[in-house]
C-alpha cells in the first residue's frame, strides 16, 4: 500500500492539472443497534491530462473508515485506510469517434431513478448517500461513440462482470460468479437521435442479471448470476415547463419456458413520467412504473415474484442558488406498500465547501423488495472541501 501512495503522489502532482475534495463523514444506523455504519475521512485524488486527440484521466478515493478496522489490537491502526480507484481510464478523439478504454462509469436511461434499460453499472445498495459516485460501482469497459448528424452509436463492451451490491447476506450460501471466459463477456449496443425535440435511444445488451438468483443444491445454497438479453428504449420531450420521459425494456432470461422456479421468467419492465419546472427554483418529478412477468406458470412461481407489480416514485427539489438544496424522493410498491426515501439537504457553508444532511430509508413488510433492506436504512452528514 505505501509503495502505491509513493507512485499516485508524483504522478498527481507532476501532472500540474488535478483536483479533488476532502470529506468527513459520519452514517448512523436507524435499526438496532443504532451503530455507525460509516464513520470517517475521504481524500479524492484526480488527475487529468490532455495531449492532442487523447485524455487521460484518473480517480482515487483514499477512505480512512473506522468500519474497515479489524478490531484486532496487534493489527496497526493504518488497517482503516483503503485505497480504491473510481475512474481510471484513456479516452481517444477522432473526427466522429470517442474510444474510451478503462474503468468508467457507464450509465443508459433517461427516466429517474429506477431505469430498466441500465444494466451495466451496478449499484451500492448499502452506500445510498448524497452523491451518485458513492452508490454506483464503476466498470472496466471498452467504449466507443460513433457521431453522425444528430445520432450517435455507442458500443460497450465488458469482460469482467460485477453485480449490485446488496448488503443481504444468507448464512452458509456460497456465492458465485459468471466465469471469465469469453462466452461470458458483456456487449451492448445503444443507438440515440433526436427529431423535433423528440430525443430518443434503443438499446441491445447481452449480459447478467444484477441481483442474484438462490438456488438450492443438496444440503447447500448457491447464489447466482443468471445470463439475460435485454432490448430497450427510452424518450424525453420537452413542452414549455415540462419534460415528459419514457424508459422500458424487456429481459429475455434463462426461463423462457417460465418452469424453473428458481430463475427468472422473462419480464417487461417501464416508466411513465414527467418533470414540472414549477419556476427556476423548485421542480417536481413523479413516474409510474410497472413489471411484467411473462410465461407465468401456477405452481412453478418463486414465492418473491408478483405477476404485476406496480410502483410509483417521486422527487422534489427545490435550490437556493448559492444557499442551500433540498431535495426529496421516494419510491412506492403498491403491492407489497413497501417504499424507500432518501431525503437530502445541502448547505453551501463557502465557497467549495458544502454540508449534506439527509437519509436513506427502507421500510416495508420482510418479503418485499425493500422490507429485506431495512437493516441498511442510515442517516448521513457529511462535510465536504473540494479544491
Amino acid at each position: 500500500m505505501r509503495k502505491l501512495i509513493a507512485l499516485l503522489f508524483p504522478l498527481i502532482l507532476v501532472s500540474g492539472d488535478f483536483h479533488g475534495y476532502l470529506k468527513f463523514f459520519a452514517h448512523p444506523k436507524l435499526t438496532l443497534p443504532y451503530s455507525f455504519d460509516r464513520y470517517g475521512t475521504r481524500l479524492q485524488l484526480s488527475m487529468k491530462k490532455k495531449r492532442k486527440n487523447i485524455d487521460f484521466f484518473a480517480s482515487f478515493d483514499f477512505d480512512l473508515d473506522e468500519r474497515n478496522s479489524t478490531g484486532v489490537p496487534s493489527e496497526p491502526r493504518s488497517s482503516v485506510l483503503k485505497i480504491y480507484p473510481v475512474e481510471a481510464y484513456i479516452r481517444f478523439h477522432f473526427s466522429s469517434v470517442d474510444l474510451k478504454l478503462g474503468k468508467q462509469f457507464v450509465f443508459w436511461g433517461r427516466t429517474d431513478w429506477v431505469n430498466p434499460t441500465d444494466n451495466i453499472t451496478p449499484w451500492d445498495y448499502t452506500n445510498m448517500t448524497a452523491e451518485i459516485e458513492d452508490y454506483r460501482i464503476s466498470v472496466t469497459a471498452a467504449k466507443m461513440d460513433w457521431y453522425f448528424g444528430t445520432s450517435s452509436l455507442e458500443f460497450v463492451f465488458v469482460p469482467f462482470f460485477r453485480p449490485n451490491k446488496t448488503g443481504m447476506e444468507i448464512t452458509g450460501a456460497k456465492t458465485i460468479l459468471p466465469e471469465q471466459k469469453p462466452e461470458n463477456w458483456q456487449e451492448g449496443v445503444r443507438f440515440s437521435s433526436s427529431v423535433g425535440g423528440l430525443n430518443f435511444s434503443t438499446s441491445y445488451l447481452r449480459g447478467f442479471e444484477l441481483f442474484p438468483s438462490v438456488i438450492p443444491e443438496l444440503n447447500a445454497l448457491n447464489i447466482e448470476y443468471k445470463p439475460q438479453q435485454v432490448f430497450g428504449a427510452d424518450f424525453d420531450y420537452a413542452i414549455g415547463r415540462f419534460v415528459f420521459k419514457g424508459e422500458g425494456a424487456y429481459y429475455l432470461t434463462q426461463d423462457r419456458e417460465g418452469y424453473n422456479p428458481f430463475v427468472r421468467n422473462p419480464h417487461l419492465e417501464y416508466v411513465l413520467g414527467a418533470d414540472w419546472n414549477i419556476s427556476n427554483n423548485l421542480t417536481l418529478n413523479l413516474q409510474f412504473i410497472e413489471n411484467r412477468v411473462f410465461k407465468w406458470r401456477e405452481g412453478f412461481m418463486n414465492p418473491m415474484e408478483r405477476r404485476k407489480r406496480d410502483s410509483a416514485s417521486g422527487m422534489i427539489s427545490y435550490k437556493k442558488e448559492g444557499y442551500y438544496n433540498l431535495r426529496f424522493i421516494g419510491v412506492y410498491n403498491f403491492g407489497d406498500g413497501d417504499y424507500f426515501l432518501l431525503p437530502v439537504f445541502t448547505y453551501e457553508i463557502s465557497d467549495g465547501v458544502n454540508m449534506y444532511i439527509g437519509a436513506s430509508i427502507f421500510e416495508g413488510p420482510e418479503p418485499s423488495i425493500f422490507g429485506r433492506s431495512k437493516k441498511l436504512s442510515k442517516a448521513f452528514i457529511e462535510i465536504k472541501y473540494s479544491f
